[in-house]
This record gives C-alpha cells, structure tokens and sequence, in this order.
C-alpha cells in the first residue's frame, strides 16, 4: 500500500509532459537550491560529524525511518542523479546574500539579480556604503527590492561593526548550532537559510525544508497532520506536539534523516531544473511504496 496522502493544494487533474529521462548511470550531478547553482562533485569520503543529531519537537512520531529515507533516495537518485559537494565552495556572503535574493521569486530572476548586483558594485564593502536605492535598482528583477536591499545592508553593516570587514567565513568550521544562532540574528535569514549554509558551506550535514520538501514529507506521511496532531495532543499524559510548521518540520526532518543523505535529498527534492519539482509540482501528488515512487498515481519512470 503506498504511503501517501493529500495536502490542501489537491490534486491535478492535468496529463503530465513526459521530460527527457536522464542516463541512469549519471553519478552527480549539478543542481539548483534557492537560486544558487550547485557545482557537482564526486562521491567523498564521510565527513567527521560536528554534532549530534537533533530532537524532533513530534516526540514518538517515528516516521521517516532511516529506511525510508535510503529507500526514497535511491529511488529518486534512478532518475535525477545522487548528487554529492563541489570541491570549489563560494564565499558564504555569497550563499547568504544570494538565498536572500532568492525568496519569494524565481531561480531565473534571482540569479539575474545576484549577477547584476555583483557586476554593478566590486565588493560586499561595497554594498554596505552604497545607497539604497541603487542597490534596489541592482536587484530589482529579483522582486521585493526594498525589504531585501535593506535586510542585506543590514548584514554587512552589522559584520562591518562587530568584525570590521564584511565577511561570514569565520562561520566556516563553526559547530551546525553555532551557525544556526549567528544567521538567525538576521531579518530576512530563518531556518532555512540557515541549513543551507551548514549544508553547502560548513561542511554541517542539516536538512534544509522549503516549500516543495514541506509538501512532500506531509504527502508522504512523513510529519504528522494537524488531525494526528490535535488526537495526539488529546492523549493523556501525552507530550503536546507544536503546530506542524515548515520549521517544525524542518526539525522533525534533520532529526530522522540519515546525515549521509541530508545534501543530496535536498537537492533532488529542490532542485527546479533537474529534480522532483520539474515533475511533481505544487499541484501534483508524490507517492512512495517502498519501493516505486509515483506522481498523481503515474510512475516516475513514465514521467521523466
């Protein structure tokens, strides 16, 4: 019986395009995360853990397994490609300016913003002693110029202040809570953000969610609905379970997964060019038996 179940956006009704099916040799592959374009690498050695794992705030909700998480993983990485780290890192201004760009906009429009911001100022020093209207001007493809222009000077003058340059790669070789506590800080920086740098750039194994890994894991029954939520917190003596949020989620998630997984499924799950979003959509359904992962019932082969 596939485990899967519906969430509020439903179903589609539309025959999906079939997409040009990938080699299913392919190895690593490259891909696309908040409007960052991610360099493909090859399969490294285990990297030493600088944490433990988290506690997820659904206590005695057990699923995923790590099973699960195997099993889905290698099952998607038949059609999109395991993906595995870059040797070349960016500077993790970069990744935190260009994940900012990124929100609420399209990976197209991001990029473009981040390039024409990086062309039209030579420095992050740059930007934090440039007027803000300018600076709006740079990014304003991007959309939401204003707030984003004002989060980003934020940033840097906040850097500026307390370490005298504007630079985040002190947070390099910091522990996956210390990043965590120093990007939070920010307006405009969450949860996410904040896994994406320990993931991409700290070499911190953290389970980044966004919308579409959100939608999957409820799909999937991989957190809780607010029905299982409201029974469990009903129960007597019963821990209450927090609303199921896409932070709460992102908790239970970086909790449950295996860390050696944690990179590559949020690409696969992210990636809008050449992961799952490509062909399950906000519209579409994701099912999973263990073994064959289907959209809106169809199998994922067929599909791409």
């Amino acid at each position: 019986m596939a485990v899967s179940r519906h969430v509020a956006a439903g179903r589609s009704g539309k025959v999906m395009k079939k997409h040009k099916k990938l080699s299913r040799s392919t190895k690593s592959t490259a891909g696309f995360s908040h409007g960052i374009k991610v360099a493909a690498g090859k399969p490294a050695p285990p990297r030493p853990k600088k944490q433990s794992a988290g506690t997820s705030p659904f206590p005695g909700f057990q699923r995923p397994t790590a099973v699960e998480v195997r099993r889905l993983h290698t099952a998607l990485a038949r059609s999109f490609g395991e993906r595995f780290p870059g040797k070349t890192r960016r500077p993790i201004l970069d990744t935190v300016v260009g994940t900012i760009l990124s929100q609420n906009t399209t990976n197209l429009n991001s990029q473009r913003a981040f390039r024409q911001l990086k062309f039209s100022y030579p420095s992050w020093e740059s930007v934090r002693t440039a007027a803000p209207r300018s600076v709006q001007a740079a990014i304003r493809c991007g959309g939401l110029a204003p707030k984003k222009t004002k989060w980003i000077q934020s940033i840097l003058k906040t850097l500026h202040k307390e370490r005298g340059k504007t630079s985040m790669e002190f947070l390099r070789k910091a522990s996956k809570e210390s990043v965590h506590e120093e990007l939070e800080r920010f307006q405009g920086i969450g949860k996410k953000t904040s896994a994406i740098i320990n993931c991409f750039d700290c070499d911190n194994p953290d389970m980044a969610v966004d919308t579409h890994v959100y939608r999957y894991a409820l799909q999937l029954g991989w957190a809780p609905t607010e029905k299982e939520r409201g029974r469990h917190n009903k129960a007597k003596g019963a821990s209450p379970w927090p609303a199921v949020t896409r932070d709460n989620v992102y908790l239970h998630l970086d909790a449950h997964f295996p860390d050696a997984l944690k990179y590559s499924m949020h690409l696969i799950l992210t990636d809008t060019e050449g992961g799952l979003p490509v062909v399950c959509g906000a519209r579409n359904m994701l099912g999973f038996d263990g073994k064959k992962v289907t959209v809106d019932g169809t199998p994922l082969n067929k599909l791409w």
